[in-house]
């Protein structure tokens, strides 16, 4: 159940490539950070039927560390959709499912399994057919760079949910995030395609943080990141139904990273340990 629900919160993240660009005609990435994550604390106090003062301090903390990677992860991401296809910005943003790996080893010293490994590399590879990163041009394109390093937050981000997420209530940390990642509003145009996405997104990242919160408890960094590889699959998907290209090799990618998922989640028995001869 916590990997299909981090599946599940990677369809809500790859539905909403199209509609942060669609929004971001209109505003700024700031705005639409504040916003999105402002309407979403409001949804999860819902669930939370109001009770704030049961938060405890802990989760307090440990939602402010998140919110801070969160509110950079996004908003840099939302900044490189300002000059990105939907397709470049979820293979560029995916790049956290090689990175947060190599973190979780040279930051708490546990190396991945082989079937970790072998998953990483061949849900890159499924991601590099996918979105065909060999027509990006970072020489004259900001915004590349930008979601390169919104991945790399996203990855640091993976990694402290992953920490904190067992020691809290999945909605109490979820609340809090949301609540310190929405910060003081910037000025906007309001019309009927900005406020209808900022609903959809609010209503995508109030169900995903709570999804994440609870998911990450059972679920390690380094797994949950390839699950995560998904999200570019969902985008692509999406964004082929609404006039992108996606091609043979893109049908191939998808299936490349699904199957690294399934490799990832593999675990290979341990070989018995050979019996002791009996000393005569």
């Amino acid at each position: 159940m916590p990997v299909l629900a981090l599946v599940l919160a990677t369809f809500f993240w790859g539905s909403s490539f199209i509609t942060v660009g669609s929004a971001l005609e209109y505003t700024n990435p700031l705005t639409l950070v504040m916003l999105r994550f402002g309407v979403a604390a409001f949804f999860v106090l819902l669930m939370l039927k109001g009770r704030i003062a049961d938060i405890p301090k802990r989760t307090w903390k440990a939602g402010a560390a998140c919110a801070f990677l969160i509110y950079l992860g996004y908003t840099t991401n939302a900044a490189g959709l300002m000059t990105l296809q939907s397709s470049e910005s979820g293979f560029l943003t995916a790049l956290y499912v090689p990175i947060t790996p190599l973190l979780v080893w040279v930051v708490f010293g546990k190396a991945p399994t082989k079937g970790a490994v072998f998953g990483v590399m061949m849900a890159f590879a499924g991601l590099v057919l996918l979105a065909n990163p060999f027509t990006l041009s970072f020489s004259n394109n900001w915004g590349e760079w930008v979601t390169i390093l919104s991945a790399l937050i996203s990855a640091v981000e993976i990694m402290v949910v992953g920490r904190v997420a067992p020691g809290t209530q999945a909605r109490q940390l979820a609340f809090t995030q949301l609540f310190f990642t929405a910060v003081p509003l910037k000025e906007t145009t309001i019309n009927t395609t900005v406020v209808g996405g900022i609903l959809w997104l609010a209503v995508i990242v109030a169900f995903v943080q709570v999804l994440l919160s609870w998911a990450q408890r059972y679920v390690p960094a380094s797994r949950a990141a390839v699950i995560f590889a998904m999200e570019s699959v969902f985008a692509a998907i999406i964004g082929w139904f609404a006039g992108e290209s996606l091609g043979t090799a893109g049908i191939i990618g998808g299936v490349l990273i699904v199957g690294g998922i399934l490799c990832g989640e593999i675990r290979l028995p341990r070989r018995k340990a050979a019996p002791k001869e009996l000393s005569s």
